[in-house]
């Protein structure tokens, strides 16, 4: 008699995987890229339900990151733990281990230097969110099949890229250095969930 594979249990195969918030973002910023594609390449019929699409997609995500993972870049930047899960706090690998060597005043002003500039970069993302819901909201006053759409549409394009590749090459490597983004990932998963339901305003 032939030996069968053991069988998996159902319970196995469908557990959720562990969500990560670093690469839940920059699954966000692909998803987004994609749609700017697709609502070039859409008859001009489907462009209007597309473009819907796309803002909705860019609203939720700005939502996540305003509400909860520039708070906790903030959080750490400051020396303070950010509660993730109401009340357990969330794990900051702590900068301060190299503090004893070298030139400890150096070190220090360097630090403080830096955490400056790391503290300006959310500052100005916040200020690119705002740029683009104006675009958004520019957006949604003109037709879709028109001219105006399609420049301020591209506008809209260069500014999401732009953000993009700064989150990417700096503030989404800092919170996987510095934040527990496991924790912070399943809060923002639930989070997503409640901006996505048909109640959410």
């Amino acid at each position: 008699m032939g030996r069968q594979p053991p069988k998996r249990s159902s319970s196995a195969k469908h557990a959720p995987k562990p969500v990560d918030a670093v690469q839940m973002l920059k699954a966000d910023h692909k998803q987004v890229q994609d749609m700017f594609e697709q609502w070039r390449s859409a008859p001009g019929s489907e462009q209007g339900r597309l473009a819907k699409q796309l803002f909705a997609e860019l609203e939720i995500h700005t939502k996540l990151e305003e509400e909860l993972f520039y708070p906790a870049l903030r959080s750490t930047l400051a020396g303070a733990d950010y509660d993730v899960e109401g009340g357990d706090g969330l794990d900051v690998v702590d900068t301060d281990e190299d503090a004893g060597f070298g030139d400890a005043s150096l070190n220090g002003m360097e630090a403080e230097e830096e955490e400056e500039t790391d503290e300006a970069l959310i500052t100005v993302a916040y200020e690119e969110h705002q740029a683009m819901k104006e675009l958004i909201e520019q957006l949604r006053t003109l037709d879709p099949k028109g001219a105006d759409f399609r420049d301020v549409l591209s506008e809209l394009e260069e500014a999401v890229l732009a953000h993009v590749a700064e989150e990417e090459d700096v503030l989404l490597p800092m919170a996987s250095a510095e934040l527990d983004i496991r924790a912070l990932g399943a809060r923002m998963q639930r989070r997503r969930e409640e901006l996505s339901s048909p109640r959410a305003a």
